[in-house]
């Protein structure tokens, strides 16, 4: 009775949620929307404009140079078949401990 009194929403919580600033959330553009933005080249510097993981939804219609710094393996395979590249940058990675 203690509980309904004085908690009452006790038993809808399901879960944690990580602490906000565990969590890397990215800013990312789909392989169609590049191939739209690239009327004037056909290199496209990604991190400079903000976006920092290309996903590949969509279709690409020429090669295209993309220098990013995530990229998943569906946007290379669909920019690499149109005859285009990636250039993965360092971005601050995450490393793993070393166990002892």
């Amino acid at each position: 009775m203690t509980r309904l009194k004085y908690m009452p929403n006790h038993w809808g919580m399901h879960g944690f949620n990580r602490d906000p600033s565990l969590r890397k959330v990215h800013n990312s553009i789909n392989v169609s929307q590049v191939d739209q933005m690239t009327d004037k080249g056909d290199t496209i510097d990604l991190a400079s404009m903000g976006f920092d993981k290309l996903l590949g939804s969509g279709k690409v219609s020429r090669a295209i140079h993309i220098t990013v710094e995530h990229a998943s393996t569906r946007a290379i395979e669909k920019i690499e078949a149109a005859g285009g590249s990636i250039n993965i940058s360092e971005g601050d990675e995450w490393e793993e401990p070393e166990e002892d």
